[in-house]
């Protein structure tokens, strides 16, 4: 599957003004959330919807960061995890990229991005 940067030619990364190396793979895994996020409000974001798809991709990059301590057996703070998931929940529905509640007979179509179908197939 490809990724959501390999259609969508991002600007440059800048954070407080100062250019990020978008080589790392960090930089490149937040690149991703903010095309797939980009995508899915249409692809021309209001100032307001970029700077909550600039938190929501930052609050899923940290908690996938701590999804992969766990998975590697490392301790994760907890509390910290579970806010910055529901944190991410509430700016996720702010912006209409999910909905409140979903149909949970089976029958609903679901798609992964790469890094969500990796952890589903290390199993």
């Amino acid at each position: 599957m490809p990724e959501p940067t390999d259609n969508l030619k991002l600007p440059e990364l800048l954070i407080d003004g100062r250019k990020v190396d978008g080589r790392t793979a960090i930089a490149r895994r937040y690149r991703d959330q903010l095309a797939g996020l980009t995508v899915q409000v249409g692809n021309s974001p209001s100032i307001a919807e970029s700077m909550l798809i600039r938190r929501a991709a930052t609050l899923a990059t940290l908690c996938e960061r701590d999804e992969l301590r766990i998975l590697n057996g490392e301790p994760i703070d907890e509390h910290n995890y579970r806010q910055n998931a529901g944190v991410l929940k509430g700016i996720l529905i702010n912006l209409g990229t999910v909905k409140k509640s979903r149909d949970i007979r089976g029958d609903d179509y679901r798609t992964y991005d790469s890094h969500t179908q990796a952890v589903l197939d290390s199993d």
